[in-house]
């Protein structure tokens, strides 16, 4: 296990963007199949399929850059704000609960400094991702054209060529039935967000309504992050008017979310043990950054498929999947 978690931590340039393009060439098979049923020709149904991921790429990437850029220009204002704020909490600390904070306001503009770095750690790994973006799309198109041969090789590598398409069938199904219902459920997430935040005069409401957005696609972890973060920003900003409803926006749409639009939409194809998952999302994080945060699931996923058709593994399946006892 050590020296697996080696060579994904080492080989992480090489092995993270032919991950990311393995999970969208699966995703984007199913476009793919469904312009071919229309009578289009394979190579013109991949092309396709590879244009609107462009075109959706471009328009996410035109959003968040549009947004970041806004928040750029307000950042002396925004440290200012956050400055009084906390300089403000912690008075109110030495005043009310006798805690004794010694030069508070140097240590507070510390702590918006380090603040500021962690955006730019998050910011640095986005870029990442970006620079890598050719290879991945090369993958991509490639993991499409050759699709058939790569399903031959790992058929013609096992003695159960039987086994092996239902393992194949099956990781696929899991693959694109939770990003696509992710996908959907972050589009019904926007909208709640951005309703709600615009109705309460909540300052950003459009990049806090995507930020919250795009961050529940971590199971778990990703909610409190984009959540907490926009509760944050709303408050230093414009106080704590903004951020309750932040808070009380953000809370209805997880119980929309929790009880009716994952159920809805995911159901059980990715029923994982809750433990296993965070660890998991922990574990990739920390080998490949945010991408690896968000490719974690169908990762895990995919492994608990392998160990449920592999004979002698089986309780490792049973340990990933959630159960009932």
């Amino acid at each position: 296990m050590g020296s697996i978690l080696a060579i994904l931590y080492v080989g992480s340039s090489l092995l993270m963007p032919l991950f990311v393009a393995a999970i969208i060439a699966v995703l984007l098979d199913k476009p793919t199949k469904k312009f071919k049923q229309w009578g289009l020709p394979n190579w013109l149904a991949i092309t396709l399929s590879i244009i609107l991921m462009i075109v959706i790429f471009l328009l996410l990437t035109w959003l968040i850059g549009s947004q970041i850029n806004t928040m750029a220009g307000d950042w002396p204002t925004i440290k200012e704000k956050a400055a009084e704020k906390l300089n403000g909490l912690s008075e109110w600390a030495n005043q009310n609960l006798n805690w004794d904070y010694k030069d508070y306001i140097e240590n507070n503009k510390r702590l918006i400094e380090k603040a500021q770095s962690v955006a730019g750690v998050f910011l640095s790994s986005l870029i990442n991702l970006l620079s890598q973006s050719l290879i991945i799309f090369v993958y991509i198109v490639l993991l499409l054209m050759q699709k058939k041969m790569f399903i031959n090789f790992f058929k013609k590598i096992t003695s159960n060529p039987a086994a092996m398409n239902s393992l194949l069938s099956e990781s696929s199904k899991i693959i694109s039935s939770y990003l696509f219902g992710k996908g959907k459920i972050m589009i019904f997430l926007f909208g709640i967000y951005y309703l709600g935040f615009t109705l309460g005069s909540v300052p950003y409401a459009l990049f806090l309504a995507v930020f919250a957005a795009l961050f529940s696609i971590i199971p778990y972890v990703g909610n409190i992050i984009g959540g907490g973060i926009a509760v944050i920003l709303s408050y230093l900003y414009s106080g704590a008017t903004p951020a309750l409803i932040v808070i009380g926006v953000i809370s209805a749409a997880q119980l929309v979310e929790n009880y009716i639009l994952t159920p809805w939409i995911i159901g059980d194809e990715t029923n994982l043990n809750p433990f296993i998952t965070v660890f998991g999302i922990i574990l990739f994080s920390m080998l490949w950054g945010m991408v690896g945060a968000i490719i974690a699931l169908p990762i895990i996923g995919v492994l608990n498929v392998i160990f449920e058709h592999t004979k002698g593994m089986e309780a490792y399946a049973h340990l990933i999947k959630k159960n009932d006892s």
